[in-house]
């Protein structure tokens, strides 16, 4: 067991590491490439600082033999440069050549020079570190050609070793350096990552705690990094909406299984009260229809819960079409017309008659009668209910006003909740999800809907909508 715990720790060691060494890529290989790009632009730098210095020593060389041994026509006599005022300043050699004669002067010191093949140098051949035997190939050699009067060429060298030996080991140098830059790199590339990471392992551990400890409470950022305060308040936001949601899905199932109690209780007690009527007939049948309608109320429960869900989620499917808003109240009333009558409540409309909005007729046509039966189930026997449709700018606004027992401040937010109802409502029949879906369908329309309430004295329900304008129309 043991051995078998070490090697599944050794794999998840080994997976972290390389899941770092494959984050730690990208930063990598730019800091190499930053560090290369540098090696090689210093080590040109140098290389061209090398090659003037050397090229500017041969023509002060020169300047300074051509000072002292004056090659000037008619009295020029190649026989006679023979570099006799101090030698040839430094110069390797010197070749001095007119009218296909030429005359080639060298140091005795300079071991190097081949007589034969500077005698078959071209002379108009100029470089910094070039090769006797080949000019164009890399050398030991700087050499200086000019042209002087009546067509008289001469051309000087000297040789760099000492600076191309001192670029050569620069050049050796660079090459350890860059391998050294890609190990810098790849350090640095860790630490890169180490730091950028510690945000995300800081978060895991106080999430990881708060998991641990079975404490909800919110993350505390570190003062010394901003950087996370953002990312902290996000977090904490996100808890706060679970915490929250956590609470509603308790109340819901809460409300749930109590509002379901009943009907599945009175269920249970119809169909036993039918069980035991083996030969009526009639007592049968009406125990069938108490089971229907107790089934038709939980099954439009989780109709409208269903309904509710979608809509909130924005997977409603709405048939849109243009309704005529004012026909569209009046069908309401009229068909909860002799509702009001039990109850004395007298429904008065004051609506507008040229107002449309385009909206699913069946859902929105659900919308006012969920609204239109609250006002009269909540309002005082013999009193009132005033519908009433007006224009705001692009908006159709609906209100819906009672003089009913109103909602108390205390609930008045959460009558929008899924299945809640107050403490003064429970006494009339109903699932609480009235107002919820009624909340749900204005809102997938792009509406808006408001309460204004107080209790005793009633409450005022009031639904905005966009209306339906002719394309081109202004606004009125």
């Amino acid at each position: 067991m043991v051995k078998l715990l070490l090697l599944k720790d050794f794999h998840i060691t080994k997976s972290s590491l390389f899941i770092k060494l494959r984050s730690a890529i990208p930063f990598f290989l730019v800091l190499w490439f930053v560090i290369i790009l540098f090696i090689v632009v210093t080590s040109q730098l140098v290389k061209r600082q090398l090659k003037d210095d050397e090229l500017k020593d041969v023509n002060k060389r020169l300047a300074d033999y051509l000072l002292v041994n004056p090659v000037l026509p008619p009295t020029f006599d190649l026989t006679r440069q023979r570099g006799e005022g101090g030698g040839l300043k430094g110069l390797g050699f010197v070749r001095l050549v007119h009218n296909g004669e030429q005359i080639l002067l060298a140091e005795s010191s300079s071991e190097k020079v081949d007589f034969q093949r500077l005698a078959a140098l071209d002379w108009n051949v100029s470089g910094v570190w070039v090769a006797l035997t080949h000019p164009k190939k890399h050398g030991n050699w700087t050499i200086v050609s000019k042209a002087l009067a009546d067509g008289i060429h001469i051309q000087a060298g000297k040789e760099s070793g000492r600076s191309v030996d001192l670029y050569n080991r620069i050049a050796t140098l660079s090459r350890w350096a860059v391998g050294l830059g890609g190990v810098l790199a790849l350090g640095l590339g860790f630490i890169c990552i180490e730091f950028s990471a510690s945000p995300i392992r800081k978060i895991h551990a106080d999430i990881s705690s708060i998991l641990a400890n079975g404490r909800v409470g919110a993350l505390l950022p570190d003062n010394r990094e901003p950087m996370l305060v953002d990312l902290y308040g996000l977090f904490n936001q996100l808890l706060e909406q679970n915490r929250q949601l956590v609470v509603e899905m308790q109340d819901s199932l809460d409300n749930v299984a109590h509002d379901l109690r009943t009907p599945m209780t009175r269920l249970r007690a119809v169909a036993e009260y039918g069980l035991q009527a083996d030969t009526d007939l009639p007592r049968l049948k009406e125990a069938l229809s108490d089971c229907l309608e107790e089934s038709e109320r939980v099954l439009a429960m989780l109709r409208i819960m269903m309904s509710v869900a979608e809509a909130e989620s924005g997977t409603m499917p709405l048939q849109k079409e243009s309704v005529d808003l004012s026909e569209a109240l009046v069908d309401v009333v009229s068909l909860y017309e002799y509702v009001a009558e039990e109850k004395k409540v007298n429904i008065t409309t004051e609506l507008r008659d040229d107002l449309r909005i385009r909206v699913d007729r069946t859902r929105m046509a659900q919308v006012w009668a969920n609204l239109l039966d609250n006002s009269i189930k909540y309002g005082k026997e013999g009193g009132k209910v005033v519908i009433t449709s007006e224009i705001a700018g692009e908006d159709a606004v609906v209100v819906f006003a009672d003089d009913g027992i109103g909602i108390s401040k205390n609930e008045i937010h959460r009558i929008w909740d899924r299945l809640y109802r107050g403490d003064r409502s429970r006494s009339q029949p109903g699932l609480g999800l009235g107002l919820n879906y009624v909340k749900a369908v204005v809102e997938a329309h792009g509406g808006t809907v408001e309460v204004d309430s107080e209790l005793q004295r009633g409450s005022k329900f009031t639904v905005r909508l966009l209306r339906d304008l002719p394309e081109g129309a202004l606004n009125q």
